[in-house]
């Protein structure tokens, strides 16, 4: 089997048009990334980039009320000043670090102030919310509402203990969360490396030879299927470590993997307690598993006809249209309509960014397990329908045969 897995591989994924779609794909991903940097970056401003770092040493790390206090004797003379609306904005004057009091009053509230407070009253946050959870919780068991009531405790287990100890550069991951470019690249080189797995063999007539072989039926497919996932789970890995690095490497930031996921503001009400670092590893893997279920509906698509340019226009199609539904149902209450979906699964965040549940008989399911539950019924369903797709061909191959042999027979039983 990995000799004929392996054979497959060569014979699909080791094509020059590919590596040339891989490597150029990768260009425009990093050039898009450093664009990102550029657009959105607070540090882009090399001045301000080095003033940063410099104060990060005076009030990154743990959090304590010494540096609150050193950062507010600097911030709110600046905040005075700026609101009175009459300070000067003469360039580089003695009392000021970058070019003018505005700009610092700006650098210190976005990069420190508003940063330090929301990690320092986060914890209190959290702590009201496990409050506020436990009175419903009591609220809905009096209605005799065991569902609410489920929801409530789920919610309070999860922000129960939550806090933000200290303060990191976290600007890189900010970003690099909310980063999908990379997954519509990965996505139309998986449509295209993979139309040809099925089809390759209908149009060589190569299916005829292979039902005279041993490992022409089920083996065959079986290896066809590894390969396929193998080639879409190396793409998927090559491109989400390219995301990370890059953006690594940009934004100049390699630390923050240990700070907790709700460091980041738009993750006030994360779904899951984890750290930065562990959500990308997690983010990535289920990335892959929603491409592996996109993987398998064109792989279907393309053992239902025998020319490339059908199946291929209608995996783009179906590809776009569930583009189209994520992003209309994007946010909204209507769970179950986005965990269907398996593009959600490339744009995570959504299932992450906040605890949402479905009803499944009657018990509140995250909607992150939902969702891969039913990507996980969405790959099953179309692994049977390649199954089922192939065993057609093997009976009309198959009759085929016996029918060219009865010709030929008659031929041989009536002799010129």
């Amino acid at each position: 089997m990995v000799r004929l897995v392996g054979f497959e591989w060569r014979k699909h994924f080791r094509k020059r048009s590919l590596l040339v779609a891989l490597l150029l794909f990768s260009v425009l991903n990093v050039v898009k990334i450093d664009s990102v940097h550029e657009r959105d970056s607070m540090l882009a401003n090399p001045g301000w980039k080095e003033l940063y770092w410099q104060k990060y040493a005076e009030f990154g790390g743990t959090i304590t009320n010494d540096k609150i206090e050193k950062l507010m004797a600097i911030y709110w003379p600046l905040n005075e000043q700026v609101g009175q609306r009459t300070t000067s904005t003469e360039y580089r004057t003695p009392d000021t670090s970058l070019s003018n009091v505005y700009e610092d009053w700006n650098f210190f509230r976005l990069n420190y102030v508003q940063p330090m407070k929301y990690a320092y009253e986060y914890q209190a946050y959290a702590q009201g919310v496990v409050r506020a959870a436990r009175e419903n919780i009591a609220f809905y068991n009096s209605l005799g509402n065991s569902y609410e009531s489920r929801k409530n405790a789920a919610i309070a287990k999860l922000f129960r203990g939550r806090s933000i100890p200290s303060l990191a550069y976290t600007e890189m991951y900010q970003h690099y969360v909310g980063y999908d470019f990379s997954g519509l690249f990965v996505l139309l080189i998986c449509l295209y490396g993979l139309m040809s797995v099925v089809l390759y063999d209908k149009e060589t007539e190569m299916d005829r030879l292979l039902l005279t072989t041993k490992a022409g039926g089920g083996a065959s497919l079986r290896a066809k299927l590894i390969a396929a996932a193998l080639f879409v789970s190396g793409v998927s890995l090559w491109f989400w470590l390219l995301d990370f690095v890059a953006f690594s490497a940009l934004f100049d930031s390699w630390g923050a993997a240990s700070s907790p996921l709700f460091q980041l503001e738009d993750f006030i009400h994360a779904a899951l307690n984890v750290s930065l670092g562990q959500y990308a590893i997690l983010s990535a893997l289920v990335k892959t598993a929603g491409l592996l279920v996109f993987a398998l509906a064109f792989l279907l698509l393309s053992s239902l006809f025998r020319n490339a340019r059908i199946p291929f226009i209608v995996g783009l199609s179906l590809s776009l249209v569930c583009i189209y539904v994520e992003e209309v149902y994007m946010g909204s209450g209507r769970v179950w309509i986005k965990v269907m979906n398996p593009f959600v699964l490339l744009v995570n965040r959504e299932l992450f960014r906040k605890l949402e549940f479905v009803s499944v008989a009657g018990f509140p399911l995250p909607s992150y397990i939902a969702a891969l539950l039913a990507a996980a019924v969405w790959g099953a369903l179309l692994l049977t329908g390649i199954w089922i797709a192939a065993r057609k061909n093997v009976l009309r191959k198959g009759g085929e045969k016996r029918v060219h042999l009865e010709v030929r027979n008659e031929k041989n039983a009536f002799p010129s």
